[in-house]
């Protein structure tokens, strides 16, 4: 009896510990990444998880095209996005008067950061100290971009005219901040495993208005919740928040009315319009509602994946180069001297 006793116990024991380390890891994945929990304020909130992208060998199945500033910085820098980025989030708002966008992105991967600081030392204007760490302050096209790494494998960026966001981020690498407030109320609605995700306030924007009647005021005061999920095929859902189940069908309506319009145009005058893989993802959208949400989803299989990768593949690609016109000539005027030379007395 003692022992069925102490086996018992030990089983109970055995199944607290089980729990706890379950709640643990259930809490850790419920929170959002690091890197996005860094981010300041916005109105648009994106991640993406590139890590699985890398053991689709994209880069070896397509040649990568680089020139111009892009592969100066790869000369300098050995870092190459498409190999090297393991994690992006981005913090995106408006300015106060509307006029413009500020923006902040923190990217995550693999690096040399002696050589990224020689690099940024090189095309920076002038340099700040915050908390041990250095700001890169850079002009471009009319805004002041503030580059900091913030550690071996983190680099931030922002383009405010207030350092105060790069602060924040900086005070946050010895904290653990909640995160943004759009982040910390809709992040729980992200659905689990997303390799992407974007959570963005009021929908569109005059930024989204299309060419005549058709624009997207629909999706004003509405909250958006998008997300891309790999499940052999690429899943795609955006979760469409508005405040009422009315506005939710409103927006349910449009969106329906629109896609049956967008059908109708790909169909009959689209580049793809009888290509069956592209026909079967645009008739895989699907619009619902629930309550107050309106559910769009899609599904992009692996054939038009790979269309898709394989057609960005050749427009990246230069055409190619032909030979240079210069030696017909001489042969030609070879040719000529080697035929005159017996007329010649």
């Amino acid at each position: 009896m003692p022992r069925l006793r102490k086996l018992l116990i030990s089983v109970l024991f055995l199944a607290a510990v089980a729990i706890v380390l379950a709640l643990l890891l259930y809490r850790r994945a419920a929170r959002p990444p690091e890197i996005a929990r860094l981010l300041p304020e916005g109105d648009a909130i994106v991640y993406a998880n590139l890590k699985p992208a890398h053991l689709w060998n994209l880069s070896q199945s397509t040649p990568v095209v680089t020139e111009g500033d892009y592969q100066t910085f790869i000369n300098q820098t050995g870092i190459q996005f498409e190999r090297d980025l393991d994690e992006a989030a981005m913090s995106r708002r408006d300015t106060a008067d509307g006029r413009d966008t500020e923006s902040t992105e923190i990217f995550a991967g693999h690096f040399d950061p002696q050589k990224l600081k020689n690099y940024l030392e090189s095309i920076s204007a002038q340099r700040d100290s915050y908390h041990g760490h250095m700001l890169y302050i850079i002009p471009h096209e009319g805004h002041t971009v503030r580059v900091c790494v913030l550690d071996a494998s983190r680099v931030a960026v922002t383009n405010m005219v207030s350092s105060d966001p790069m602060h924040e981020i900086i005070d946050g690498l010895d904290s653990s901040p909640a995160g943004p407030s759009l982040l910390q109320t809709y992040y729980s609605k992200v659905p689990v495993a997303s390799l992407g995700w974007l959570i963005l306030r009021d929908g569109a924007s005059q930024a989204a208005q299309l060419p005549g009647p058709l624009n997207f005021d629909f999706l004003n005061n509405t909250v958006t919740v998008g997300s891309v999920r790999y499940e052999g095929d690429l899943k795609l859902r955006a979760d469409v928040i508005a405040s009422t189940d009315d506005s939710a069908k409103q927006v349910v309506d449009s969106a329906t009315g629109f896609l049956a319009l967008y059908r109708t145009v790909a169909r009959s005058v689209g580049t793809h319009g009888t290509d069956p893989d592209i026909k079967s993802a645009i008739d895989s959208i699907h619009v619902e509602q629930n309550k107050n949400v309106a559910v769009f989803t899609a599904t992009l299989s692996q054939r038009v994946l790979k269309k898709l990768v394989s057609e960005a593949g050749s427009r990246a690609t230069p055409p190619a180069v032909s030979p240079s016109p210069s030696p017909a000539p001489k042969r030609k005027t070879r040719h000529r001297h080697r035929h005159a030379k017996p007329d010649q007395p």
